[in-house]
């Protein structure tokens, strides 16, 4: 096989991987926003993939479930058919990683036994195994955070942990996806615009960090109001001094700074897709400013409209659509960090 077509294989392989990375993030928002995350009350590395299979097993389910506070204290009128609901999601999550692993696992396996994998290729694939491992532990360990006594949530930074290490995970299988697809061309190339890219990388990494504390602690409710914050653009009930009032300045500011760093990232997009039109690289670069010009405008949208409409909930559809289009905005920006080596020819 040559070796053009080898790192095509290897490379749409790992795009998929990225797909199906999306698809989690997608699954984990929906896990979260319906309050799901915490109805499987143990971990089973090998049985895990079978949901409860009769009513003995179900009623099993649910009285663990019932032991915890998040059922005791929230949820004390919630129906065996309301339980197999939340069940369903993160049940379906925990599915949604193992098949991660076999997508990764099988496919290695063949590709050793055919050749197409060599030594630096598995180093690369054997990372991109390990970070998911790790992103299963940190989601346990966020789990039982939330079935500690007096606590009906995940901890923020937990979750902000777990958030972020799949943040790492996709922005690390794309990058060697698009390696593959389109390997490294040694040439002269505006390294300062580059670096402008990188710094976008970095804004929307601590961006999807900020947004996970948000969502962590709830701290979207506690103002709803826009463009200005309960009628001020720095809000006036943020007062860190007074212990009362302590946890509740807390989640205004983590939404305030969500907030200005969405406001600057936009600008610093505007900024960018302006000063690199000129650039002389292949479409896939001048591809990628369009997305990422496109992808700012509608994740704005979505954030304002998210905050608007969350009365006492996020909406399950904006909260998740706001989610994935962050780390949309994140692969458009790895790419146009990528692609802007490239030279026209």
């Amino acid at each position: 096989m040559d070796e053009a077509k080898r790192k095509k294989i290897l490379g749409i392989w790992f795009i998929i991987g990225v797909g199906m990375l999306l698809g989690q993030i997608i699954l984990g928002g929906i896990t979260r926003l319906t309050g799901s995350g915490l109805s499987i009350t143990e971990w089973k590395a090998i049985l895990g993939f079978l949901p409860p299979l009769n009513e003995q097993d179900w009623n099993l389910a649910f009285i663990k479930y019932q032991q915890f506070d998040q059922f005791k204290l929230v949820n004390t009128s919630m129906t065996i058919a309301e339980f197999k609901w939340i069940f369903f999601w993160e049940w379906f999550h925990r599915l949604w990683a193992r098949l991660i692993a076999l997508a990764a696992i099988i496919p290695l396996i063949y590709f050793i036994i055919k050749k197409i994998v060599f030594k630096e290729d598995i180093i690369k694939i054997v990372i991109a195994i390990l970070l998911g491992a790790v992103a299963g532990t940190v989601g346990w360990i966020m789990v039982q955070s939330g079935l500690k006594e007096n606590t009906v949530l995940v901890n923020p930074v937990n979750l902000m942990s777990h958030i972020l290490v799949a943040t790492i995970i996709v922005g690390y299988v794309l990058r060697v996806g698009i390696e593959y697809l389109y390997p490294k061309q040694e040439s002269a190339y505006d390294k300062k615009n580059r670096i402008w890219f990188a710094v976008l990388i970095v804004l929307v990494f601590i961006q999807i960090g900020l947004g996970a504390l948000v969502a962590g602690s709830k701290a979207a409710l506690v103002c709803t109001t826009f463009p200005l914050m309960n009628g001020h653009y720095y809000p006036s009930e943020i007062n860190f001094s007074i212990a009362d009032n302590y946890e509740f300045s807390v989640k205004l500011m983590i939404q305030f700074l969500h907030r200005n760093l969405a406001y600057f990232i936009f600008f610093f997009v505007l900024f960018l897709f302006f000063k690199t039109r000129n650039v002389a690289a292949q479409y896939q670069f001048h591809r990628s400013r369009w997305l990422l010009l496109g992808m700012v405008l509608l994740q704005v949208i979505l954030g304002i409209l998210t905050l608007i409409y969350s009365d006492g909930k996020v909406p399950v559809i904006l909260g998740v659509c706001h989610q994935l289009g962050a780390f949309l905005l994140l692969i458009f920006s790895i790419e146009a960090h990528y692609f802007i080596k490239y030279r026209a020819k």
